[in-house]
């Protein structure tokens, strides 16, 4: 492939494109994005898949080009095949079952499929410095990683679930050239699940800063009075079924006059006795969601699954509190260095630490700022691609 510029750095993620959502395709986006801008050669290597629930082809094949960043898609095959055994393996992985290698095999090569991104991977393997695959759980990074050899690089974002339990996966992480991290407490995590001597660096994802506009957004979705935010995925992996929860009962408890207004994609189940209380806008432009960080007053993060949590850095960023789940160990670690808000691990705790936050507007304030110092601090696009360079340097590529 003669067109392909000496030294470029691929990046496969499973999905791409402004309209994709998740943490994982963020986090490549914006630092293949970054390099892009300081004269990396870079490309994007990916699927036509946009929703990840269906995995249904939605972008067409081909070669598009994104602010100026070469972008190469191929079909994807999602649990199309089987589907029941599929099902069932799964289920038997989530439960903790012991599944045979064979069977693990099986399974993720029915997770997502490209026939034609492979044999893509196969004919250029050469052409490329280096392949970095994101997320870990999928096919395309497993099948992937075994294609690229020894160019190949994983962000994995880890979480401490079954599926990292995996042997297909606990091989997979020992075989690359090198693991890109986006914390501490994923490389600690994985370092307890495949090993201390496996090859992995801490390089994390670089914000700019920005100045959200409050006004702008509670006149644009006609909002009023005190709200709390919750950005992203809706569904059972990302606990807003907890949050909805633990919020009504905040409002039959506390009587305060408070609304949760929820962004990003996914089904939300709202109970219509609260219904005035509980607004879902769905998915919003890049301007809305910045400009909904400075109208919150408190940002609410419940999962317990996070590698990195984009959502809190920026909400840091925009001046507001944070309340995060304590059993995550990612936000936990952000909200104890950077003392940017709060923890919760139950139902009276979260009511008591949305209550001080919502009652102690100086300390609140406070919180917010402490956050965007740390953010600033540890998270510039600078220290982001120092990083990236010396990885690529410890990984002999």
């Amino acid at each position: 492939m003669g067109g392909v510029p000496h030294g470029t750095i691929a990046f496969v993620p499973l999905r791409y494109g402004d309209e994709v959502v998740g943490g994982a395709e963020t986090l490549a986006r914006n630092l293949a994005e970054e390099l892009h801008r300081r004269g990396w050669p870079v490309e994007i290597i990916t699927t036509c898949a946009l929703d990840p629930y269906t995995w249904e082809d939605h972008f067409p094949p081909g070669e598009e080009y994104i602010r100026g960043i070469k972008v190469t898609r191929f079909p994807v095959r999602g649990r199309v095949r089987t589907k029941r055994r599929v099902f069932l393996l799964e289920r038997s992985i989530n439960e903790g079952r012991r599944v045979s290698r064979r069977k693990q095999e099986y399974w993720i090569s029915n997770v997502t499929f490209s026939e034609g991104l492979y044999r893509f991977l196969e004919e250029h393997r050469e052409d490329y410095r280096a392949f970095i695959f994101t997320p870990y759980l999928f096919g395309t990074t497993y099948t992937g990683m075994r294609i690229a050899r020894e160019r190949g690089l994983v962000i994995p974002c880890l979480h401490d679930e079954p599926y990292a339990r995996l042997e297909i996966f606990r091989e997979m992480m020992r075989r690359a050239r090198g693991i890109l991290f986006n914390s501490e407490p994923e490389m600690e995590l994985a370092r307890r699940l495949y090993g201390e001597d496996i090859r992995g660096m801490v390089v994390g994802m670089g914000f700019d800063d920005f100045s959200g506009d409050a006004e702008r957004f509670r006149a644009k979705f006609d909002l009023q009075g005190d709200m709390i935010l919750y950005c992203g995925r809706r569904e059972r992996a990302k606990n807003t079924p907890l949050l909805l929860r633990y919020f009504c009962n905040y409002l039959e408890r506390s009587g305060r006059d408070l609304k949760l207004v929820l962004t990003g994609a996914g089904e939300v189940s709202t109970p219509y006795a609260y219904q005035e209380h509980i607004v879902d806008l769905g998915y919003v432009s890049e301007r809305d969601k910045l400009d909904a960080y400075s109208a919150a007053s408190v940002l609410v993060h419940p999962s317990v699954n996070e590698s990195f949590s984009i959502i809190v850095l920026e909400a840091w960023l925009a001046g507001t509190p944070c309340l995060v789940h304590g059993r995550c160990a990612v936000n936990r670690h952000h909200v104890e260095r950077s003392q940017g808000g709060l923890w919760f691990e139950d139902w009276p705790h979260f009511y008591e630490c949305l209550d001080l936050l919502l009652r102690d507007r100086a300390l609140a304030r406070r919180m917010g700022e402490e956050g965007r110092s740390y953010v600033l601090e540890n998270y510039s696009w600078d220290r982001v691609i120092e990083n990236f360079e010396r990885a690529l340097d410890e990984f002999g590529l």
